[in-house]
């Protein structure tokens, strides 16, 4: 599906361009809804893409400032404490969240593992690599993914993408 390549790429390109003057934007919208047919429409830091399939929203942080969760998003999913939501992704029942903390990429692994275990989840996936990991879990028709990434000042850049089978 190559058009939803290109969507994906267009809209991280909007989507990284908060500071873009106003002429910019209207470019970058003009040019994500002639190469997709899908609506754009960009507002500050939020990029809402809408297609035949549905509604697609992107919200990025600017100036060192923090996005806020979705209303909709899971309760029971492990959110290290601290953390500062650098963006959010919401279409339908799937959401995806990045964020960033200051704690450990081993530490924030073992509160994920131990989190999601106690909430009832089952691993379906645990991998290591050398600066970071990748889980995911299952729990009744949804799954969650967790990418860790160890950042330069020792902290951990964490990736969450969750989702129903609906």
């Amino acid at each position: 599906m190559p058009s939803h390549r290109i969507l994906l790429a267009l809209i991280a390109a909007t989507a990284v361009l908060p500071a873009c003057k106003k002429a910019q934007d209207a470019a970058v919208e003009a040019a994500v809804e002639r190469a997709t047919g899908a609506k754009v429409d960009k507002d500050g830091n939020t990029v809402t893409v809408q297609t035949d399939k549905g509604e697609m929203r992107i919200t990025t942080a600017a100036d060192g400032t923090a996005v806020a969760l979705p209303t909709d998003f899971p309760t029971d999913l492990y959110l290290p404490t601290p953390h500062k939501v650098e963006s959010v992704m919401a279409m339908g029942s799937a959401h995806m969240v990045n964020l960033t903390t200051s704690m450990a990429t081993a530490d924030v692994h073992a509160g994920v593992v131990d989190a999601m275990q106690r909430g009832g989840w089952t691993q379906a996936l645990a991998m290591q690599t050398g600066e970071g990991s990748t889980l995911a879990y299952r729990k009744d028709k949804r799954q969650a993914f967790y990418q860790l990434v160890k950042q330069d000042d020792g902290g951990t850049q964490l990736a969450i993408r969750a989702a129903s089978d609906e």
